[in-house]
């Protein structure tokens, strides 16, 4: 009879022991609910942001145009000192490709940095003659630097054009780099025969000598970075004079104007 009592308590025991771990966990549980509920409440609603990656849409550019920084890599150009015609040229060029780009008209370079385009020169010159046909170009403009070894009282810039259907883009450029009165405006000059970048060229195409860089005025300018910027903003808008009289039909210049 005692077994039997014994044996119940230890039953009841472990009974009780159950429930009230099932109690406990019922009230851990609810707790736990009962507080996230209320942190929730409590606490703002804050959502991440996406940020969805910008896509840069393609420019409609109203024309394209050509730019040729003169020699490059072992062919240096025209020299004094340090002060080489290859860099005189693509410091220009790039200036001109950026005042272009913000006028919405595309400027392809023959070459961005000191390279060649052949180590032969004839080859070279074709090479730089053919990007016009490449990218479908309105116009070609070759930059280039000037010397005279007879004398060094010779200065001035002055722009060879291919034929007549160039003249007025020599014309345009030319007067706009007059306005700067970094020296004198030598005039424009027919190169459609003599200069091969404009004899194997089938638009409309000009080759500027910004100037003498022996000749101690315009070695001034030629050696002076902040002015090539601004011959090369110079050149940029006799450009774009260009193709806003010429190129565009009515309609379209007043979009642009507006």
């Amino acid at each position: 009879m005692v077994r039997k009592k014994k044996k119940l308590r230890v039953e009841r025991v472990i009974i009780v022991c159950v429930i009230a771990l099932v109690i406990g966990f019922g009230l851990y549980k609810g707790i736990t609910w009962a507080f996230q509920s209320i942190t929730s409440l409590l606490t703002p609603d804050v959502q991440e942001e996406v940020v969805e990656p910008e896509i840069e849409k393609p420019k409609n550019y109203i024309a394209t145009v050509v730019i040729d920084p003169g020699h490059g890599d072992w062919d240096p150009g025209a020299n004094v000192g340090n002060v080489l015609e290859k860099d005189i040229s693509l410091t220009t060029s790039k200036a001109i490709e950026q005042a272009l780009d913000e006028a919405n008209i595309k400027a392809v370079l023959t070459r961005e940095t000191d390279i060649s385009l052949s180590d032969n020169k004839i080859d070279d010159l074709k090479k730089r003659a053919a990007k016009s046909a490449e990218n479908n170009a309105n116009y070609f403009v070759s930059i280039h630097v000037n010397s005279f070894d007879e004398s060094d009282e010779v200065s001035g810039f002055e722009i060879y054009k291919k034929n007549d259907e160039s003249h007025s883009l020599a014309q345009n450029i030319g007067k706009n780099i007059e306005t700067l009165n970094y020296s004198k405006n030598r005039g424009i000059l027919d190169g459609g025969k003599s200069l091969q970048v404009l004899r194997d060229n089938m638009v409309p195409s000009v080759l500027i000598e910004l100037g003498y860089l022996n000749n101690d005025n315009d070695y001034s300018y030629l050696s002076n970075d902040e002015k090539l910027q601004e011959m090369g903003k110079a050149i940029a808008k006799g450009i774009i004079e260009e193709v806003q009289t010429h190129l565009l039909d009515n309609s379209t210049q007043n979009n642009i104007n507006k």
